[in-house]
């Protein structure tokens, strides 16, 4: 089974080595350069896991923590923190956070132990039949895994 990332950060240069970096693991990155796109992938897709960069949710999106957890509350939050700044109104809303520096060297570590621990078989299973007929009932393809 794919695993999928979401990856939230403004930063393009930034979101395309880390794409590099993820994808060689084997993982499927979905890049969000905004808080609209990362609303968008959470609504329609599957996500395993959400990394999002400090610096994106001190300048852009508080409450995109909040929304995550409520839509997808099994889904484990990586914050990638700039120097270990994690913004005050956002510590609730993540499961990890992991220095800039950590995460270049570890993320691919760090995500394959969040999968074994947070991603119930049943849980993704169960996910994956909800968007599936959600989408048919709204006559949109539907793909399949």
């Amino acid at each position: 089974m794919t695993t999928y990332v979401l990856l939230v950060d403004d930063n393009a240069s930034r979101s395309a080595d880390r794409q590099r970096f993820l994808a060689a693991s084997g993982v499927e990155i979905i890049i969000a350069c905004d808080e609209y796109r990362a609303v968008e992938v959470i609504k329609s897709r599957r996500v395993d896991v959400v990394c999002i960069d400090s610096e994106f949710v001190m300048n852009r999106g508080p409450w995109l923590g909040a929304f995550i957890r409520r839509q997808v509350p099994f889904v484990p939050v990586v914050l990638i923190a700039d120097d270990a700044r994690v913004p005050g109104h956002f510590e609730k809303q993540v499961d990890i956070v992991i220095d800039r520096a950590d995460f270049a060297i570890s993320g691919r570590g760090l995500i394959r132990e969040l999968l074994r621990g947070h991603a119930p078989f049943f849980h993704t299973w169960f996910e994956d039949w909800m968007n599936r007929a959600t989408k048919s009932e709204l006559g949109e393809a539907v793909r399949t895994y």
